[in-house]
């Protein structure tokens, strides 16, 4: 099997039909946190107004208000290779607002995951706990907490996969 970017294939079938798409987008993401998203932005254009104001961080509405004004490209034109459905659902998933952006289970059911969608294959992830999101701590407390979720870790119990059942 082989991760990309965020998926995990099983076959060579199925990175063969991703892999083009992620040759041309890959380069974009190599920088770091602050030059990628500015990199992102030369695809996707300046956010919104509507989309800043959002934003609860000063730093942050200060950050995207100091960027120039970018127009949106043609995702067609930066993915040169990708399927016309690639492209859409790359489209649907860079969108920095949240509440506009597609949800992972949306994103699965987009046409171009239609050739290897299994729904027996596919298991509803459980809700990602937020607790400590927004909780300014020290480092060392921080690491107590990480400590302590690594030992609590207990994997999912799932049953075998079709593909690696013998």
């Amino acid at each position: 099997c082989c991760i990309v970017g965020f998926a995990l294939f099983s076959n060579s079938k199925e990175t063969d039909h991703f892999y083009p798409v992620m040759k041309d987008f890959v380069p974009y993401f190599w920088h770091s946190d602050l030059d990628q998203l500015t990199e992102i932005m030369k695809i996707t254009g300046t956010p919104s107004q509507d989309f800043v104001q959002k934003l609860k961080s000063q730093d942050a509405k200060n950050y995207i208000k100091s960027l120039p004004k970018v127009q949106k490209k043609d995702f067609a034109s930066v993915l040169k290779h990708a399927s016309p459905l690639a492209v859409n659902l790359l489209e649907n998933m860079l969108v920095l607002d949240a509440e506009e952006r597609v949800t992972a289970a949306e994103a699965l059911m987009h046409p171009y995951f239609e050739p290897i969608h299994d729904p027996e294959e596919e298991i509803e992830a459980e809700k990602y706990d937020d607790t400590f999101d927004n909780m300014d701590l020290p480092l060392d407390e921080w690491k107590r907490i990480t400590y302590k979720e690594i030992l609590n870790f207990k994997p999912p119990q799932t049953s075998e996969s079709k593909e690696t059942a013998v």
